[in-house]
């Protein structure tokens, strides 16, 4: 890691899982990135909400927290495995890839709001800067078994080529039967010079 500025999110008795990346151009938003995984994971334990929209409401309740904190901001991508459901909510330009066991590479499921260093959505930039209430993507999956989950930062994705990981470079990356050497594998191979988080969900 380079500015220590990446989060984890790894919550095995929700099925809860999560990266987070600060945004450089701000300062503390590794602070960001922690109040983020905080305040979500607080609303996702507290039940009092279905999955989908307690992902939602965790996004804008972080959203205002790190914006009256004066803590950056930060992207989040976060998966809920609920059941055979896949519920997903996703901030910025963190990814979210899905592959079928029939898949001969990773799918991108999310779609990457901003360009390089300039980000159109993020935790921390909502409505007490300014701009409309921040709107994760969302979604819901079918979990179809043996299949894989691969959420990553932008540190190993990269932005540009020559740093722009292919797809086929990262089902390269993720193929084998253990997640925590796949998951490796990808900080390895990416070629962006940035903090590089990997979160790779083996569903047998």
């Amino acid at each position: 890691m380079l500015h220590h500025q990446d989060r984890l999110l790894i919550d095995l008795e929700l099925s809860l899982f999560g990266v987070f990346d600060g945004v450089g151009q701000f300062r503390r938003s590794g602070e960001a990135a922690q109040l983020a995984l905080e305040t979500i994971v607080e609303v996702c334990r507290s039940g009092a909400l279905p999955p989908l929209e307690a992902l939602v409401v965790g996004c804008v309740r972080a959203d205002a927290q790190i914006a009256q904190g004066g803590l950056g901001a930060t992207t989040a991508t976060l998966v809920w495995i609920f059941g055979c459901d896949i519920l997903y909510v996703s901030i910025g330009d963190s990814r979210l890839y899905y592959q079928k066991a029939n898949d001969p590479a990773p799918v991108q499921v999310t779609v990457d709001e901003g360009e390089g260093n300039i980000l159109d959505n993020a935790l921390g930039l909502g409505s007490s800067r300014g701009r409309d209430l921040v709107a994760p993507q969302l979604g819901k999956l079918l979990l179809e078994p043996p299949a894989k989950l691969l959420l990553v930062t932008d540190g190993v994705t990269g932005d540009f080529a020559p740093d722009l990981l292919t797809e086929v470079e990262l089902g390269l990356a993720v193929s084998g039967r253990d997640p925590q050497q796949a998951a490796e594998r990808l900080v390895d191979v990416a070629r962006k010079r940035d903090d590089r988080t990997a979160l790779v969900i083996f569903a047998d």
